[in-house]
This record gives structure tokens, C-alpha cells and sequence, in this order.
């Protein structure tokens, strides 16, 4: 059997001394977080910009941010600005997402529309989002300062603990969504076979997506610090399989070079037209998905539940 070295220890393979001295520096850590006022007020100055072009160029009924924005505590260096949209038409919405790429050299601008968001991800939206009003006025290149904050020394990990487990349920559903979409293209007519195969593929996707926003989150939450660079993706699941002064490796080694093979997909399947891709090569990845994803699952759990008996402790 192979034991783990001293780099890829997850939190199960770490004695209770070990996970409490993670314990201690991970709540330092937070205790520490200062918010940025200056970040915070190119943020929404940014967010504001986005949303009257998003009113104006593609006739958005209402705008609003959610996310770490929102909450302001959570927001840093290598945040997103999420933002969710309503009524923009479904022929204008890509076009809508493409305008903000690139719209910012400091931020990237993650675009949704709410009629298309479903399940947990819809009821997190609800709850967080601050609008944006159509309007020209001077409230619209400041930043939203009546949202209350609390005291940073007060922030706690239940926002990150929320934020990791809704997304590893999303992550379920998608796999879930493979593993019924395999069965159906065993029986299909041919005509249909294509759309199916377009389909797993977009599912394999947000898979590695949805794994990627984890790792994200761990890496600018609890490392402070989200690679960059051309190689940043690379870098980030490297990031997960090592240690750090606050946490444990996320993922043991079989589990990182298991994601590693789904890299290449992913940058296949956003620069190749969905008619060139390779379709055998799509579904064996789609059954490889089947085969890691329970002990990538339980792996994330192990450490979900770290963060849960932190939180008992405090």
C-alpha cells in the first residue's frame, strides 16, 4: 500500500497534535485579514462600470453583485467580481460575457445570468446579492458603503466552510450528470449521439471548474496566495497537494495527478469547436470521472470537516 510522503499528508493522515498547530495558525490567519479600503473602492467602481454597460449595450432589467464582494470581508487580491444579471436576452448574453473579458486589467468580471443559475447556486445569489441601480448618479462611482461589515477580528470560517461545501455539491450533481448522460448515449440513436457527447463534455468541464473555484477560494482564503501567470492552473492543483503553515495538503498525490489529466480537457474543450473535439478522448475522461471522484470527494470532505471541528473549538 502507498503511504503518503510528508508533502501530500492530508488532514487524515496527521496526528492530533499536527492538525491543532494547523489549527492555531489558520485562526491567526483570520483573525489578521484586514480589508483592503482602497481594493474595495476600485471594485465597485469597476462593478458600477460593468453594469451600466450591461443596462445600457444589452438591456439588462437589473444588475447586482453577490459573492465576495458583497461581503466585503472576504474580498482581496485575486477576487472576482461576480455579477448576476437579469433580462438580457439569450441572444445577447454571450456576447454580454465576452465584453467582460478583459474589461478590467486588475479584475476578472465573472458574468451570470440569474435565469439560467439553478439549485444551491440560485439560493446563494438570492441571499447575497447588493444591486446596482441604472442610474448615473454620484452613489454609482462609490463603493456600496452602507453594506454593514463586521469587525475582522469576528470573521469566522462559516462563510468558507458554506462556500466549499456548495460547491462540492454542484461538483456531485455534475458527476451525477456524467454518469446518467454515459448511460443514455449506450442506448441512443446516432442522430442523437453528438449532442450527448457536446453534452458530457460541457459537464466535464464544470467539473474541473467547480474544482478549480474550491482550490480557488482555499488558495486566496487560507494560503494568501492565488497563483498567476500563464500557468496558474498548473499551479493551483500543485498548490493543493502541499502543505502550508495553515493547512494540510488538500489532495493526496494519486488524487493531483489524477486531476492533472483532466488539465488538458479543459484547455481543449474552451480553444477547439465542440464538432473537433475528440470524442473518445471525451469519454474516457467522462469514465475516468467516475472511477477518482470518490476519493476526490472524500478528500474534500476530510477536509470540510477540519474546518467544521475548527470551527467547534473556537
Amino acid at each position: 500500500m502507498h503511504r503518503p510522503t510528508d508533502t501530500h499528508r492530508t488532514a487524515k493522515d496527521l496526528s492530533p497534535e499536527e492538525l491543532a498547530q494547523y489549527r492555531r495558525r489558520l485562526d491567526q490567519h483570520l483573525q489578521n485579514r484586514k480589508v483592503d479600503e482602497a481594493l474595495l473602492q476600485r471594485a465597485w467602481q469597476t462593478a458600477h462600470q460593468v453594469a451600466t454597460m450591461l443596462y445600457e449595450d444589452f438591456g439588462a432589467t437589473q444588475v447586482a453583485v453577490f459573492g465576495s464582494l458583497a461581503e466585503q470581508d472576504w474580498f482581496s487580491k485575486g477576487s472576482d467580481i461576480d455579477i448576476v444579471a437579469w433580462g438580457i436576452p439569450s441572444d445577447k448574453y454571450f456576447r454580454a460575457v465576452a465584453q467582460t473579458i478583459g474589461f478590467s486589467k486588475e479584475f476578472r468580471i465573472d458574468l451570470v445570468s440569474f435565469e439560467n443559475c439553478k439549485g444551491h447556486f440560485r439560493e446563494r445569489i438570492q441571499s447575497q446579492t447588493v444591486p446596482i441601480q441604472n442610474s448615473r448618479t454620484e452613489t454609482n462611482t462609490k463603493f456600496a458603503t452602507h453594506i454593514k461589515r463586521k469587525d475582522p477580528a469576528a470573521v469566522n470560517k462559516d462563510r468558507l466552510i458554506q462556500r466549499i461545501s456548495e460547491e462540492h455539491i454542484e461538483i456531485t450533481q455534475r458527476v451525477e450528470k456524467i454518469r446518467a448522460d454515459l448511460q443514455k448515449l449506450e442506448k441512443a440513436p446516432v442522430a442523437y449521439k453528438e449532442s450527448l457527447e457536446i453534452l458530457i463534455a460541457r459537464h466535464l468541464y464544470d467539473f474541473y471548474k467547480g474544482l478549480e473555484n474550491i482550490f480557488r477560494r482555499i488558495a486566496r482564503d487560507i494560503d494568501g496566495n492565488l497563483p498567476q501567470g500563464e500557468e496558474w492552473h498548473k499551479a493551483l492543483l500543485k498548490q493543493m497537494a502541499e502543505p502550508r503553515a495553515t493547512r494540510a495538503s488538500i489532495l493526496s498525490e494519486e488524487t493531483c495527478a489524477e486531476l492533472h489529466k483532466f488539465l488538458g480537457f479543459r484547455h481543449v474543450f474552451i480553444y477547439i469547436y465542440a464538432e473537433k473535439l475528440d470524442y473518445e478522448q471525451t469519454l474516457e475522461n467522462a469514465k475516468r470521472v467516475n472511477a477518482v471522484f470518490p476519493n476526490i470527494s472524500e478528500e474534500l470532505d476530510v477536509f470540510i470537516s477540519w474546518l467544521k471541528r475548527q470551527e467547534s473549538d473556537e
